[in-house]
């Protein structure tokens, strides 16, 4: 039993198969609804409506899946890779670390001031230095004494180096006494600026008299000469005295209401 292949030309019928559509001969355009004109579609279920032909619905799910998945792929591209996220969490866009994280890590690391010394301790600061410029005071006496007495020319020599030697301690005292908070004291201000004064006359009175030493070389015992270098340690030991005693009137009230000792002028 053969069957019969229709021949020619094919086009698209909507209505056949059932309303499904298909491919069909141009010759049996007509034959697929020979009874009369092509039915009308079936009203859709519920509502009353036509149904879409389900090639429309193919066409319309396969275009949802192909946006879906080119947005997708431009999703992947753009995001930034994690170290990328990393850094840009961590810097500013310069490079440099954030500010919140800067401001953070500067406030943790700047140091706190330290507490501020009471009266009694800076008082006893003060008077630590009183101690030390007793000690040079004896030195500078004794040198002054044996360059005076030219007992040899290494016992002058050596006074001169004395002498040099306690101007820079002098400078030293001065230095740290500068640096000495004195604000809890009663005219602690006013007392160690004139300490200070005194003590640079002293190391004025140190050099001149260490360069009379040098004047002195070659010199009969008893018979020193008194150059311009002794006679300006000798004004400038005057304006010492009177800087200490300056000093000590301010200093006397502070030194007895923290008990520690009076001290005069030979002493400083």
């Amino acid at each position: 039993m053969s069957e019969n292949h229709s021949t020619g030309p094919m086009r698209w019928d909507e209505h056949a198969r059932g309303g499904a559509g298909g491919w069909v001969h141009a010759s049996d355009a007509g034959t697929e609804h020979s009874g009369g004109p092509a039915p009308e579609p079936s009203p859709g279920p519920g509502d009353g409506r036509p149904t879409l032909p389900r090639k429309y619905l193919l066409l319309a799910v396969g275009g949802g899946l192909v946006v879906a998945a080119v947005i997708l792929t431009v999703a992947h591209v753009l995001r930034p890779s994690p170290s990328e996220s990393g850094h840009a969490a961590g810097s500013s866009p310069s490079g440099s670390p954030s500010r919140a994280l800067t401001g953070s890590s500067a406030s943790e690391s700047e140091p706190s001031d330290p507490p501020a010394a009471s009266g009694e301790e800076q008082a006893a600061a003060v008077d630590a230095l009183l101690e030390r410029s007793e000690a040079d005071r004896q030195q500078v006496v004794d040198a002054v004494n044996a360059v005076e007495a030219c007992a040899s020319d290494d016992s002058v020599d050596t006074a001169g180096q004395t002498l040099a030697d306690a101007a820079v301690r002098r400078e030293g005292l001065i230095t740290d006494l500068s640096a000495l908070d004195v604000g809890a004291l009663p005219s602690g201000s006013r007392a160690t600026d004139s300490l200070r004064t005194g003590w640079q006359h002293s190391a004025d009175a140190d050099r001149a008299f260490a360069d009379w030493a040098h004047d002195a070389q070659g010199c009969s015992p008893g018979a020193v000469p008194h150059t311009p270098s002794y006679d300006k340690g000798v004004r400038s030991s005057e304006l010492a005295t009177g800087s200490k005693e300056e000093f000590l009137t301010l200093w006397k009230p502070i030194a007895m209401d923290h008990g520690l000792p009076e001290r005069d002028t030979a002493e400083l």
